[in-house]
C-alpha cells in the first residue's frame, strides 16, 4: 500500500479538481480516473492508501469497484461519495465493503475527518490482524519443529539456505507441512517483511495458470479488458511458492525455466520483458526423478529447482510430534469454534502413537477438528477402531515404523455370517461374499453416513451449516444425503 496516496473515482472535473485541491493543500498526493477501467487499472497499480468512489461513474456504479478493489488489496479503505437521493446505493456499497460515505456537497473538513478516520480504524484493525497471524506463524513454526530428530535435520537446512536465493524443492507426502517448511523458509529471510505468494499448479488448467503466474495485457484475448499482473509481479522482492510443481504443464515449463535462467518473463500479449527479483520455491509429493525418465517432465528444470532438496518426513516417522500437535489442533479449534475445552484421553492418544496416519498431519488436524465440533470422544474411538479391525488397516509389532499398515488381500472371500448383524436397520447393505476390499469401502461409506446424520441432527437439518461444519461445499452434502439414503424425520 503507497502511503498519502489516495485515487479519486469522478467523473466530473470541476468536483474532481476541487477535491483533488483540498487534498493536495493537506499534502496527499491524488491519482484521478474518470471511469471504472481506468480506476482498477490505477487501483492495481499504485495500490493507495484510501480510494474514494463517485456512485455514479459514465460505465457504471462506483459500487461495482468495491468487490475487485478488495481482490486486489482488502487493506486499502473506500469511502463512497454520494448525493441526497442514493441512499439505496450507499447500503449496498457498505454491504459490499465500502468503510464509509459522505454526501455532497461536503465541506473539505468534512472530507479530511472521513479519510482520516477509515485510515485510522483500518490501520487499527490490520495492526491487530498482523498481531494474531504472527502469533499463529511464530506458534507453527515452533510445532514444525518441535520435538523429533527427523524435524531437527529439516530445521538445520533451513537455518543454511534460509538468507540465499538458492531455489529450493522441498518433496513429501500431502500433508506433511510442506507449505509450512517454504512459510519458515521465507520467515528466516531477509525477504520476511515482503510478500510470500502460493501458487496450486494443480489448481488450474494450463491457460488459466500461466495467466496467474505471469499476467496479460489488455486486449491480449477475448475478455481482457485491462491488465493483470501476475503472480511473479506481486512476489516482487519476496517469495513465491510453486506447489505441486509436477503438474505443471510441459508449455508452462519451459515459460519458468526462463524465469528461472533470464530472471524475466513476457505477460501474455505483452512486448516487454518484466523483471523478476523473488526466490522460487518449489513443493510436490511425486518424485520428479521417476517422472524425468518417463518423459512427463523436463529435465533440465528438474536440475534448475533441485539445487536443495528438503524432505519433509511423514508423521508415522515422527510420532513425539503428535501430543504437541493435537494440543496446538485442541486450542485453535475450540477457539475458533467457541467450544469448552476438552482433554485428550490416554486411550485415544494412545490409537493416535498406533496409527499410520497416511493424511499425516492434515489427517490429525481433521480428526481433532472433528472431536471439537461433535463434543464426542467416543464416536472418533469407534471410527478409528474400526479402521484397524474392518478395513485394511492392521496393528504391526511394536518397534517397527509404527501405526496401522495396508494388509495383504486374501484370495478367500469373507462369510457373509460376519455381517448379518441385524444391529441397525439403516446400515448400508453389504453383499455375500464380499472382498476385505469391498468391506473397507462400506465400513467407510458407514462412517461417512453416521458423521453425515449425526451433524445434520446437531444442526437441525440445515444443510448449509452442515456443509461448514463438515468443510465440504453443499452441493456435495445434497449428493451425499441422496447417496446415503438419508432423511428429515
Amino acid at each position: 500500500m503507497t502511503q498519502n496516496l489516495v485515487l479519486l473515482v469522478d467523473d466530473d472535473p470541476v468536483f474532481a479538481q476541487f477535491t483533488q485541491n483540498i487534498l493536495t493543500e493537506k499534502g496527499i498526493k491524488v491519482i484521478t480516473a474518470f471511469n471504472k477501467a481506468e480506476a482498477l487499472d490505477l487501483f492495481e497499480r499504485h495500490h493507495p492508501s484510501c480510494a474514494i468512489l463517485d456512485i455514479f461513474l459514465p460505465d457504471g456504479s462506483g459500487v461495482d469497484l468495491i468487490k475487485p478493489m478488495r481482490a486486489i488489496d482488502s487493506k486499502t479503505p473506500i469511502v463512497m461519495v454520494s448525493g441526497q437521493s442514493e441512499v439505496d446505493d450507499v447500503v449496498r456499497a457498505m454491504k459490499e465493503g465500502a468503510n464509509d460515505y459522505i454526501k455532497k456537497p461536503f465541506r473539505g473538513e468534512e472530507l479530511l475527518i472521513k479519510i482520516q478516520m477509515v485510515l485510522d480504524s483500518t490501520k487499527t484493525k490490520w495492526e491487530l490482524e498482523t498481531l494474531k497471524t504472527q502469533v499463529r506463524v511464530d506458534e507453527e513454526y515452533r510445532l514444525l519443529f518441535s520435538l523429533s530428530d527427523r524435524m531437527s535435520k529439516v530445521q538445520a537446512i533451513v537455518d543454511q539456505v534460509a538468507n540465499t536465493d538458492i531455489t529450493v524443492l522441498i518433496t513429501g507426502e500431502s500433508g506433511t507441512g510442506k507449505e509450512l517448511v517454504a512459510k519458515a523458509l521465507h520467515k528466516a529471510s531477509d525477504r520476511a517483511g515482503e510478500p510470500f505468494i502460493k501458487v496450486n499448479c494443480a489448481a488450474l488448467p494450463r491457460e488459466l495458470l500461466e495467466s496467474e503466474l505471469f499476467g496479460f495485457e489488455k486486449g491480449a484475448f477475448t475478455g481482457a479488458h485491462r491488465r493483470k499482473y501476475g503472480r511473479f509481479e506481486i512476489a516482487q522482492n519476496g517469495t513465491i511458492l510453486l506447489d505441486e510443481i509436477s503438474e505443471m504443464h510441459p508449455d508452462l515449463q519451459s515459460k519458468l525455466l526462463h524465469v528461472l535462467q533470464e530472471k524475466q518473463f513476457y505477460r501474455i500479449g505483452g512486448e516487454r520483458e518484466v523483471k523478476v527479483n523473488c526466490r522460487i520455491i518449489n513443493a510436490t509429493n511425486k518424485k520428479l526423478e521417476e517422472m524425468v525418465d518417463e518423459g512427463r517432465f523436463r529435465r533440465d528444470l528438474f536440475y534448475r529447482i533441485n539445487v536443495v532438496n528438503i524432505v519433509v518426513p511423514p508423521l508415522r516417522e515422527r510420532k513425539e510430534d503428535i501430543p504437541l500437535l493435537a494440543e496446538y489442533f485442541l486450542k485453535r479449534y475450540e477457539e475458533m469454534y467457541n467450544r469448552d475445552s476438552l482433554t485428550i484421553s490416554p486411550r485415544l492418544m494412545e490409537m493416535f502413537h498406533n496409527y499410520a496416519w497416511p493424511g499425516n498431519v492434515r489427517e490429525l488436524e481433521n480428526n481433532i477438528k472433528r472431536l471439537i465440533i461433535l463434543g464426542n470422544e467416543a464416536q472418533l474411538i469407534a471410527e478409528m477402531e474400526r479402521k484397524r479391525e474392518n478395513g485394511r488397516l492392521v496393528a504391526i509389532p511394536a518397534g517397527d515404523r509404527g501405526g496401522y499398515l495396508p494388509r495383504p488381500e486374501p484370495a478367500d472371500r469373507i462369510p457373509a455370517a460376519i455381517w448379518n448383524t441385524g444391529n441397525n436397520q439403516n446400515d448400508l447393505s453389504i453383499p455375500e461374499k464380499s472382498t476385505l476390499k469391498e468391506v473397507a469401502k462400506f465400513a467407510q461409506r458407514n462412517a461417512e453416513r453416521e458423521l453425515i446424520e449425526r451433524v445434520l441432527r446437531q444442526t437441525r437439518w440445515n444443510r448449509r451449516k452442515a456443509a461448514q461444519i463438515l468443510d465440504i461445499s453443499y452441493k456435495a452434502l445434497l449428493y451425499k444425503i441422496k447417496e446415503c439414503g438419508l432423511n428429515q424425520e
